[in-house]
């Protein structure tokens, strides 16, 4: 996160608290960047260089690395990337960015919380789709403590955790550091009457996040393009599920793998939108399913929604129940390479790319 400091706060008496001190210790493993208003150099501005003066010599030289490297970086700043505003006295102005320094402080020591559905899976999916370097720096930030995964237990607890931060988003000091250290991820899920939209509550939490307060800055979030992760899974990661398992259990492996792929190349819109964990058979009504069940029966596509309809009775049944709830897992058996492939295969029109969310999310970071 970016902090600008006015040259004249380094001449005020909160210059002298050690907690001043502090923020440059927090920015000091680059995790933040300090820059002064104006811009610090060997010739000024004067409040910044008789300030420097007044430090034990180590200590000088500590902080003036801090704020050479601010200056260094800021060039490389990505467009969106948010900052505040170091103000003096005690009152923040939270909406514009101006926060008194111990808001600044505890705002700069909140980790950034990345909101998801299922924090081991969601937290695969978001490995796989970094390429290395931004890969290493994701654990990176995890092991350092910038980073923390929030598990929500679901979409619709998300939304009521969301909602509840955003009722009354700046009129205690944790909720608005929360706030504004958060970045949301969530699935597209499908609405039962039409599989091929989004659930009701996924639009509900798209609609929360693009409606929540603007200032300083927006709610960063990713709704995936897709019914959830577990439809990003390359067909090679697929294939060492299919692996893990001998005879006859391999065999019926690998009759749902190849039926997902041609359902990938026949039908990509539906292939997006299918219960990967649970199959088709978790998509019925409830009378269908019993009667599929008990009869037995195969399923038609008078049983399905109309985006899944056209399929031979062989793959609707090897399609019938799914790749198992820990399918997920199988995102660590992926090479990048494979990976941003199945990613961008489906791209629809104004989805965002890779280095569009990962963007959002380091941005905040």
């Amino acid at each position: 996160m970016r902090v600008l400091i006015d040259a004249a706060f380094f001449a005020g008496p909160e210059a002298d608290d050690l907690a001043f001190l502090n923020l440059f210790a927090l920015a000091r493993d680059g995790r933040h960047l300090l820059l002064t208003a104006p811009t610090f150099g060997p010739a000024g501005p004067r409040e910044v260089l008789d300030w420097l003066a007044s430090l034990p010599e180590a200590c000088c030289r500590q902080v003036r690395q801090v704020l050479e490297q601010g200056v260094a970086a800021a060039s490389g700043l990505p467009a969106d990337a948010v900052g505040i505003r170091l103000a003096a006295g005690t009152s923040s102005d939270w909406p514009a960015g101006r926060l008194s320094l111990p808001d600044a402080l505890r705002l700069l020591q909140t980790p950034l919380g990345v909101m998801v559905e299922n924090r081991r899976a969601d937290w695969r999916f978001l490995l796989a789709l970094a390429p290395p370097v931004q890969r290493d720096r994701l654990r990176q930030a995890l092991d350092h403590g910038w980073l923390e995964i929030l598990h929500a237990g679901g979409l619709g607890e998300m939304k009521a955790w969301l909602e509840e931060l955003l009722e009354h988003p700046f009129t205690s000091v944790s909720n608005a550091a929360r706030l504004l250290r958060l970045w949301v991820m969530f699935d597209r899920d499908a609405d039962r009457a039409d599989r091929s939209q989004p659930s009701p509550v996924s639009c509900g939490m798209k609609t929360l996040c693009e409606s929540a307060p603007e200032r300083p800055w927006h709610l960063g979030h990713y709704r995936l393009g897709r019914r959830a992760i577990e439809n990003y899974l390359p067909v090679a990661a697929l294939h060492h599920w299919q692996w893990e398992v001998s005879r006859g259990e391999g065999l019926k492996r690998q009759e749902i793998v190849s039926a997902l792929c041609e359902l990938r190349k026949k039908k990509p819109e539906a292939a997006c939108q299918y219960n990967m964990k649970l199959g088709f058979l978790a998509d019925l009504s409830l009378e269908a399913r019993k009667d599929v069940q008990e009869k037995p029966r195969l399923i038609q596509d008078a049983d399905l929604d109309p985006l899944f309809h056209g399929l031979s009775d062989t793959d609707r049944n090897a399609l019938k129940r799914g790749f198992g709830k820990h399918i997920a897992a199988h995102l660590e058996n992926t090479s990048e390479a494979d990976f941003r492939r199945e990613f961008e295969r489906y791209l629809a029109p104004g989805e965002p790319d890779r280095e569009t969310i990962l963007n959002s999310l380091f941005a905040r970071l």
